[in-house]
């Protein structure tokens, strides 16, 4: 099945979590079996009200289900959720990440659950330029150096800067040489 969640507002709520699969992700959706062919869809969201869809169709044959069953379920909050329910930045880091090589470009997003009210407007920075820059479009580069050493990327609302998201990046290593895409093992 390719379920689509969406809130009050028609935003697809879990469109980065089908390229960045978290465990969360997992737990929030949950299909389970019924009769052959018959499916069901569980939905539990952190401030919003569960929904279950039973009796889904879905065309099988020996092998299993023949094409996936593309399966919308709008979900509305909870009466005691804030105007912000989500806010974050993609790609996460994980702290083994780091580059070996420059120049290194990535593009950074960011996802926002809010009513529509709510400006989507971004404030981009790095705690330590040394290490890499980042432009208001969300484009980080990496300086160029041989020791291993790591920034925070911070995205801020611009309408709310008490509302922020962080990610580390990590660059340089022993060996790196600063010529383009050459690294010296």
């Amino acid at each position: 099945m390719a379920v689509t969640l969406k809130n009050e507002h028609g935003q697809v709520l879990n469109a980065l979590e089908k390229v960045y699969f978290t465990l969360q992700a997992a737990k929030q959706t949950s299909i389970q079996r019924g009769r052959p062919g018959s499916w069901t869809v569980s939905v539990r969201r952190r401030w919003y009200k569960p929904v279950t869809i039973q009796g889904i169709r879905v065309v099988e044959d020996e092998c299993g289900p023949v094409r996936p069953t593309p399966i919308t379920v709008h979900l509305k909050p909870t009466p005691d959720a804030p105007r912000i329910r989500e806010f974050s930045v993609f790609p996460a880091s994980t702290d083994g990440f780091f580059v070996g090589y420059w120049p290194f470009y990535q593009r950074y997003s960011t996802f926002l659950d809010a009513p529509s009210a709510v400006s989507r407007a971004i404030v981009w920075s790095s705690s330590d330029p040394g290490v890499a820059t980042i432009d208001q479009s969300g484009m980080l580069r990496s300086v160029c150096s041989r020791t291993l050493a790591w920034t925070t990327i911070t995205a801020t609302l611009k309408g709310d800067p008490t509302v922020k998201v962080s990610t580390r990046f990590g660059r340089g290593s022993v060996g790196t040489v600063c010529k383009r895409g050459a690294v010296n093992r």
